[in-house]
């Protein structure tokens, strides 16, 4: 049977190589609003313009800053925006040579991606199946601490306490005798007795 020093000694040799619990991370920092920056365009008949984005939702202005009306329009490179009343683009259409040519990829390129992409997955498992192999560790070094928690436990609780406590030697009231207070009144009677 251990004593409760070995057993505490024995709990913490077991956590000791164990990770350190970091600090909890900062707050991330607030997010900064990025200004709405415009760019130039010009429709086909030469009239500028200065759109957000060039995507559906992005908002597009006049060379004066007032709203483009509502409707299609074609910019200089053949590429159709439809806008809403709020100047809004609901929809773009460019032209089919581009379109063709965007979505050409070459095949050797398109290799290298899926080459690229089939070495980082493989990275990742890895590292997930190492990660697994730790965790399981730890599991089982919790699981070994907190039997040895419970096996000393156990064992305080069959310990027999040390001796009860003694009686006190001195007494402090009047109303409280000993044995040898009996003893002396015992013999002072006798003596009283024995003198008569």
């Amino acid at each position: 049977m251990m004593n409760a020093k070995d057993a505490i000694m024995q709990i913490r040799a077991l956590f000791e190589d164990m990770p350190m619990v970091d600090a909890p991370a900062p707050a991330p920092a607030p997010i900064e609003e990025v200004p709405v920056t415009f760019a130039e365009y010009s429709l086909i008949d030469g009239t500028k313009v200065m759109i957000s984005e060039l995507a559906i939702g992005g908002q597009v202005t006049l060379e004066d800053g007032s709203p483009a009306p509502m409707g299609e329009h074609q910019l200089a490179d053949g590429t159709k925006i439809v806008l809403d009343e709020a100047a809004k683009i609901l929809s773009i259409e460019t032209p089919e040579a581009e379109a063709k040519e965007a979505e050409e990829v070459p095949a050797e390129l398109g290799n290298k991606i899926d080459e690229k992409m089939a070495d980082e997955i493989a990275k990742l498992v890895a590292e997930n199946e190492g990660l697994k192999t730790q965790v399981a560790q730890l599991e089982a070094k919790v699981k070994n601490g907190f039997s040895q928690v419970a096996e000393l436990i156990e064992a305080l609780t069959k310990t027999p306490n040390a001796e009860p406590i003694a009686q006190p030697k001195q007494t402090f009231g009047s109303n409280v005798t000993t044995k040898e207070m009996k003893y002396e009144r015992i013999e002072k009677f006798r003596n009283a007795l024995l003198n008569k």
